[in-house]
């Protein structure tokens, strides 16, 4: 699904000013999500952090200790840690996501502004906002 989405944004995805006076779009999902690129986006009370531990990293005390950090910036009202498979291979690489959901907006900027970039056991963290709406159709694949 995610590739499909993709496909139709790098097919819809004007590349010259002519070809953005000039876009043609075609078929329901096409308009759907060049709607959804021209809307701005929402406020998100939730971040996601990338590249902070590996999936052998991660143990039952690894969301305890996020929590506890992350509340020094807002207050938290969840954190999830999602292994991603990143293909249907036996031997394909997971890459772990953390989602901290933050009860206020402000919550969620405060952090991704002190943490992305952050060196944590010697990786670069990366945080960004994460899309509210995808997060409360528990779609954690952005």
């Amino acid at each position: 699904m995610e590739e499909e989405k993709q496909k139709l944004l790098d097919e819809v995805e004007p590349q010259t000013l002519h070809q953005q006076e000039n876009i043609s779009i075609k078929g329901q999902s096409a308009r759907h999500l060049v709607m959804q690129k021209l809307m701005p986006k929402a406020d998100s009370r939730v971040i996601v952090l990338r590249n902070m531990v590996g999936p052998e990293d991660v143990d039952e005390t690894l969301r305890e200790e996020i929590a506890d950090e992350c509340s020094k910036l807002g207050n938290v009202e969840r954190v999830i840690i999602y292994k991603e498979k990143q293909s249907d291979d036996d031997d394909a690489e997971i890459i772990v996501k953390i989602f901290i959901e933050f009860t206020v907006v402000k919550g969620a900027e405060t952090a991704r502004d002190s943490l992305n970039g952050r060196f944590f056991a010697g990786r670069i963290v990366r945080c960004d906002i994460y899309d509210q709406a995808l997060y409360e159709y528990n779609d954690l694949s952005g």
